[in-house]
């Protein structure tokens, strides 16, 4: 995973999300990395990163995505953005 989305990454890790999925979702995402719960606060935002609010019961509630990986989470969890 990209530096910017593995600090974000291992930031959730460290709060107690978990991944419970990885693979890829073409064309967008080469790399999509899911976590259990929602993002437990706002990141900031690396140059090239974006965040972005899906908000969609059939693929996910939220994601950051730099370049073509993205790092996903989940409606269930413990807090909402």
């Amino acid at each position: 995973m990209a530096p910017p989305l593995q600090a974000i990454l291992e930031a959730e890790l460290a709060r107690g999300n978990r991944i419970v999925e990885v693979g890829g979702w073409p064309p967008h995402c080469s790399l999509l990395v899911m976590l259990a719960q929602h993002f437990h606060t706002n990141y900031p935002l690396a140059e090239g990163v974006e965040f972005r609010e899906i908000d969609d019961p059939h693929y996910w509630k939220a994601e950051y995505v730099y370049a073509d990986e993205c790092l996903a989470c989940r409606f269930q969890g413990i807090a909402s953005r």
